[in-house]
């Protein structure tokens, strides 16, 4: 087996460890008898290879990794000038971590790797329990979830690499693993998978998870979920409260959901598609009749970000219409 053996000269101190780190996803050694490569920093990315000299420019790590990968690609195959740019400010993956078996350190490291090379510089895990809370020894029990030192570990392995890490939880649903637990849950249970809105210990709740899931990570930035909050409003919080119409609880709750991000200096994102529900008369996501009420509208904290999600659809029309 060939292995490449490059020399990194230049504005190189700032990318030299995650190099090192890629070197074996590559097939290279970083060596001071390998082939000189110049790095450059400014300007949108551009890869060559004149001779025996090859030049890297960029503008940020990520970009680095991405022509890094280039220019071991082409340069087997002689002399060549690439340019790029990016089409996306962010572009990367969510890696949903909560069903079946929670992937391993070393497999979360091995995906940055890999989204490293191809530019990608985001990742958010998607975690509904299994990362720990202080304090809630119940969250997770059993699920494999993450320590805060393993998603800091994490968090600064992806920062060497240029990547951002942002945490993406659920506020609302989805958490039937955690709220299965009644000695401990049930009483800020509202259905099977949903929250108890309008109750106090409930928000004391979110404050714990929402501190704990953001501090292992540099960003700033958190995803909050919120989708597919079936029957919200109609199991416990009826027989305490009386019926209501599911989207004034939910504009209530985001409200307070969006306190508590202010109050920890986060910037919120959220799925959009209970609002399109909201909008639809028969309650449905894809209703093309549709309009979303204003109240609804209304509601979104200020900064929030609405994040569309569809499995289903092939053409683009569909989404940009949506």
């Amino acid at each position: 087996i060939r292995i490449m053996k490059l020399h990194l000269t230049g504005d190189a101190g700032w990318i030299i460890e995650g190099a090192e780190a890629l070197a074996g996803e590559l097939g290279i050694t970083l060596a001071p008898d390998g082939l000189p490569v110049t790095v450059e920093r400014g300007g949108a990315l551009r890869v060559t290879l004149r001779g025996r000299q090859g030049r890297i420019q960029c503008s940020n790590r990520c970009e680095f990794f991405r022509a890094l990968g280039l220019f071991v690609q082409h340069a087997p195959q002689g002399e060549f000038d690439i340019a790029q740019t990016a089409a996306f400010e962010k572009n990367g993956v969510m890696f949903d971590v909560s069903r079946g078996g929670v992937p391993t350190i070393d497999m979360v490291r091995y995906l940055l790797r890999r989204m490293a090379l191809m530019g990608l510089n985001m990742l958010m895990l998607y975690t509904e329990d299994v990362y720990e809370v202080p304090g809630r020894p119940y969250f997770g029990y059993m699920r494999g979830r993450y320590s805060y030192e393993e998603l800091k570990a994490l968090d600064d392995y992806a920062d060497m690499l240029g990547i951002e890490m942002v945490p993406c939880i659920q506020t609302l649903g989805h958490l039937e693993t955690a709220l299965r637990w009644s000695r401990a849950m049930g009483h800020i249970t509202d259905t099977p998978s949903v929250l108890l809105v309008d109750c106090e210990e409930t928000y004391r709740f979110l404050d714990e998870i929402i501190a704990a899931a953001s501090a292992p990570f540099r960003s700033r930035r958190i995803h909050i979920g919120m989708d597919e909050a079936w029957n919200l409003g109609l199991g416990r919080y009826l027989k305490k409260n009386g019926y209501h119409d599911s989207y004034d609880i939910m504009c209530r709750h985001l409200s307070r959901v969006g306190e508590i991000l202010k109050k920890h200096g986060l910037t919120g994102m959220m799925w959009g598609d209970m609002f399109f529900r909201a909008g639809s008369p028969t309650g449905g996501y894809y209703d093309m009749e549709g309009a979303i009420p204003d109240a609804c509208i209304r509601a979104v904290p200020e900064g929030m970000q609405l994040i569309y999600w569809d499995y289903y659809h092939s053409d683009e029309a569909h989404y940009e219409a949506f």
